[in-house]
């Protein structure tokens, strides 16, 4: 948003004020400036020139003019512009001076010497006009300096909007005038809002919806000529990036940008029956706003409407029908107050965002509305003495609701701030920001809120705080370092526990973690044939195609996979969130489990399981990690569909299932069309950490050597690897310290439907060494709980 400087000064005088520190103060005191902008600089070879003749140049769409410019003598120029005319104020460029980049010289144009140059208003970088030469007002002295003429000089502040939504009062100039006002301890300059209202109330005005619209003013205006505005009018408005229309919309965003409150002025003609009813738009209603956009509305949006349709849509933008027109001689005048809700809702699902509705969105003080109006009756009065006011001031307005009365100890000012500055400062500082100020005790003030500030600002007495703290100034407060013992912060398990997973991962597992949206990608689901039957939809879905919360991480860890096949022949991913899944009673909450997913990709992985038992490693190296028990694998069971038919297991924690691990379905990838082997899994962490914590013991280093054993036992092909391990173990539970699977082996030498398995077992004794004898017996037995236990027997 731009402020003008030269606008400011009609409400604060700024007089031998330094702008440059001005617009540091203000980005410290109020909100932060994003730039600050000079404009009509460079204009010292711009004159003023009086055109005395205009003649056409025979076929050219130029034309010559002669040019008084006083001291200067007369000038011959070659002028393009359609509007040059004889009688006209112009400003002209003289040979050898630049404007911009372009350097004025006289030269020879359709076989006419043009000794300089009559300028536009965006050739001089004073607005964005240039359809025409610009064209002074009134009689100026010819020749003399275009700068003393006119008033083209201007410092403009941009303000980042953002810094701004909180305080409705500051989007126009008079509410940054009040600010400059505080920061210079100056007087703000009163406004003179005198208008002559007549008693006649020729419009009948009803407002349906007194929440959506809690106040409503009208008044009618005859005598009306619709006209270009003045050169002063055009130039404010230009500077801030207001485009100049005519006299009577420009009187309205004249006084938008001045007091803040957005007006809209109808052509009075156009005003059917007498009647002004702002209402909610009716089911099937559609409207053509200004823009000549026929606009299709719902129930929820707020329409003005006369007796027959409507006229403008709430607080956005008026109807082309009811548009100023060039012949317009009566004007009937809004100026509202609209809830900020229903402005937003509309604008938002519209894409219809206006100067008005950006305005009206940050709740505006409905007492501004009635200030507005007669801003604008004044304004347009002074633009031409033949306008009349002929109606009172119509008002339909809600009671208003009182600004908030606040308490204010000046000890918890200091307390916070940490600066000591007494009752009177204090009161001193809130004064100047026009709050009401009074002492109601030792120490104690009693501070009335002003109207506008009360809308979405001021509330509580930290609120009050802040405004003493920044008239001050929070760079002028020492930093210091607090003072207060902080306590031991309660340890968070949940947390910790979440952290161990992903250190895990990361740090030994080299998995790097993502995040995905927390939504179902239905085109995905359906490639893989997954979309659940049950799930949560959402009510206002950021996409068709994600319309309802995902109730497995899987899913989205493949469309990582997806996503990234083409770049990368290694993945390893990972992803630590909530997924969402319908409560058994359908009145109660969803269940939101924290899951922990992880997924491993090989572009050249080799067939088989090694895949498959890569990932396993780590899904059992996690327990560690966690200090939980190990997991147990139970194979198959696993209903996911991208789930390998084979290659899975499901995972328990006690007996307590809590997820799943698989290679995925080779039509999953298939459907994913990529080349990768992958394999993934999914653990509730929620459920396993409810389990018991198994903390990792010391154990002493041995003090006697261990004996070392490989067995190759045939078993049936279906006999899982952890049954082994424990028949192996249970054959002498206290000599057996560690059994390790090696590899498995089908082929030649190993009977049909069964497979050949490697295992190295180590021995030990913790009080001597194992004699030979112990050794074979230790290894007889494990060959008897092989047989016993998986029908195993020696690989020959």
């Amino acid at each position: 948003m731009l402020i003008s400087t030269r606008w400011l000064s009609r409400h604060v005088d700024l007089t031998g004020v330094d702008l440059q520190e001005l617009a540091n103060r203000f980005t410290l005191n109020v909100a932060e400036l994003e730039g600050v902008h000079e404009v009509g600089t460079g204009l010292d070879g711009v004159v003023v020139g009086h055109v005395l003749e205009v003649h056409p140049i025979e076929g050219a769409r130029v034309q010559r003019t002669v040019v008084d410019t006083g001291p200067h003598g007369r000038r011959q120029i070659v002028c393009g512009a359609p509007n040059v005319a004889a009688g006209q104020y112009v400003p002209v460029v003289l040979p050898g001076h630049k404007i911009g980049d372009l350097e004025i010289r006289e030269a020879e144009v359709r076989g006419v010497l043009s000794s300089g140059m009559i300028a536009s208003e965006k050739e001089l970088g004073l607005s964005e006009e240039h359809e025409g030469i610009m064209v002074l007002d009134g009689t100026p002295e010819p020749g003399a300096p275009l700068a003393q003429a006119v008033d083209v000089h201007d410092v403009l502040f941009e303000i980042d909007n953002k810094s701004l939504t909180h305080r409705p009062d500051c989007w126009g100039h008079r509410g940054v005038a009040r600010e400059v006002a505080a920061i210079l301890g100056r007087e703000l300059k009163p406004l003179d809002l005198e208008v002559a209202f007549t008693s006649d109330r020729p419009l009948a005005i009803t407002v349906e919806d007194q929440k959506a619209c809690p106040r409503y003013t009208a008044v009618t205006l005859d005598g009306v000529t619709v006209r270009r505005s003045p050169l002063w009018m055009r130039l404010l408005l230009g500077r801030v990036g207001t485009r100049a229309i005519n006299n009577v919309v420009d009187a309205t965003n004249f006084v938008m940008l001045d007091l803040g409150n957005p007006l809209h002025a109808f052509d009075g003609r156009q005003i059917g029956g007498g009647q002004i009813v702002v209402r909610r738009a009716r089911p099937g209603e559609s409207f053509v706003t200004l823009d000549g956009q026929r606009r299709a509305l719902e129930p929820r949006d707020l329409l003005i409407a006369d007796a027959e349709r409507g006229v403008a849509l709430a607080g956005i933008m008026g109807g082309l029908d009811s548009e100023i027109q060039d012949d317009t001689t009566s004007v009937v005048l809004e100026s509202a107050n609209f809830d900020a809700g229903v402005v937003r809702a509309t604008a938002q699902r519209l894409g219809l965002r206006t100067e008005s509705s950006a305005r009206f969105e940050k709740s505006l003080d409905p007492r501004l509305s009635e200030d507005a109006s007669r801003a604008f009756c004044r304004l347009l009065q002074q633009l031409d003495a033949n306008v009349r006011v002929t109606s009172a001031l119509m008002d339909v307005a809600a009671p208003l609701p009182e600004p908030p009365v606040i308490e204010l100890r000046v000890q918890r000012v200091e307390a916070r701030l940490g600066v000591k500055l007494g009752e009177a400062r204090i009161a001193d500082y809130l004064r100047r920001l026009t709050f009401g100020v009074e002492q109601v005790g030792e120490g104690v003030l009693r501070v009335a809120v002003p109207s506008f500030r009360a809308t979405k600002d001021i509330a509580i007495e930290a609120d009050l705080i802040e405004e003493v703290g920044r008239s001050f100034g929070y760079d002028h407060i020492t930093p210091a370092p607090p003072t207060i013992q902080l306590a031991r912060p309660h340890p968070n398990a949940h947390k910790r526990f979440e952290r161990a997973a992903r250190a895990y991962l990361t740090l030994t597992g080299g998995f790097d973690e993502v995040v995905t949206y927390s939504f179902a990608f239905d085109p995905l689901l359906e490639r893989l044939g997954a979309r659940p039957e049950r799930r949560i939809e959402v009510a206002n879905p950021i996409s068709a195609e994600m319309p309802a919360l995902r109730t497995d991480l899987g899913p989205n860890l493949l469309g990582v996979l997806e996503k990234n096949a083409r770049e990368v022949d290694s993945i390893r991913v990972f992803e630590l969130e909530r997924v969402f899944r319908c409560p058994a009673d359908p009145a109660g909450l969803p269940v939101q489990p924290v899951t922990l997913g992880g997924l491993v990709a090989e572009t050249r992985a080799p067939e088989g399981a090694d895949l498959f038992f890569a990932l396993k490693g780590y899904v059992l190296g996690l327990s560690r990690a966690v200090e939980r028990a190990p997991l147990r694998l139970v194979q198959g069971g696993v209903g996911h569909p991208w789930a390998h038919p084979v290659r899975q297991a499901r995972l328990f924690a006690g007996e307590r299932e809590v997820g799943y691990m698989a290679e995925a379905h080779p039509l999953t990838l298939h459907q994913l069309d990529v080349g990768h082997r992958a394999a993934l899994f999914e653990i509730d962490l929620d459920a396993w950490r409810d389990t018991p914590v198994a903390a990792p013991g010391y154990k002493p280093l041995p003090r006697f050597p261990a004996v070392f054993r490989d067995f190759a036992v045939v078993v049936p092909g279906d006999a899982p690897a952890e049954v082994v391990r424990e028949a192996i173990i249970s054959a002498a539970p206290e000599l057996v310290r560690d059994v390790v699977f090696q590899s498995v082996y089908r082929g030649q030498g190993v009977p049909e439907g069964h497979k050949s398995m490697a295992w190295s077992v180590t021995l030990r004794r913790d009080d001597r060494t194992l004699t030979e004898p112990e050794v074979r017996a230790t290894e007889e037995a494990i060959w008897r709980a092989l047989t016993e236990r998986v029908g195993g027997r020696p690989r020959s």
